[in-house]
């Protein structure tokens, strides 16, 4: 009897695989996203026309990153539950190839851009509220949302 190897696809941004085994990618991965998180804001924050941005910057972007790194957790998660359920129940399709991926993934990926929607509207932008309306939060947020999610998580990892 041969014991059946497990693999996993279709995550080359496997947040929760760093949180299980920890390397020098953290050294590039945090303050990549910190930058990237800090560019999208500040972009916005330009498009908006908004002043004070350095100010807005601190008060909001450590909160912001940190619910950028939960929410692509929270997706990962998604698409690895969706992999065993996939398993599980033995569906006629092979996770290495494209349309299998892209299905696996959508939910992932659609699921932490919402995330990062309300989180950061509710937690990010919560002092910010007498410095702000709530039509700019919002658009904040939607930028934020929309440029920061995990779509690297539609790239299939083959192995």
């Amino acid at each position: 009897m041969r014991k059946k190897k497990i693999r996993l696809y279709n995550l080359l941004f496997p947040i929760w695989m760093f949180f299980i085994w920890p390397s020098v990618l953290w050294l590039i991965l945090l303050p990549a996203n910190f930058v990237i998180d800090s560019v999208v804001l500040f972009l916005a924050m330009y498009a908006l026309h908004l002043e004070n941005r350095i100010s807005l910057w601190k008060k909001s972007i450590v909160r912001i990153w940190l619910i950028g790194f939960l929410s692509d957790f929270i997706g990962a998660a998604l698409i690895f539950v969706l992999m065993l359920v996939s398993d599980w129940l033995k569906l006629p399709f092979n996770l290495i190839l494209f349309p299998a991926t892209t299905i696996i993934a959508i939910p992932g990926v659609l699921l932490a851009g919402v995330l990062i929607f309300f989180l950061n509207k509710r937690f990010s932008f919560q002092k910010l509220q007498d410095e702000l309306s709530g039509e700019q939060i919002h658009k904040l947020c939607l930028a934020l949302a929309i440029f920061t999610a995990p779509y690297a998580m539609f790239i299939p990892l083959y192995g």
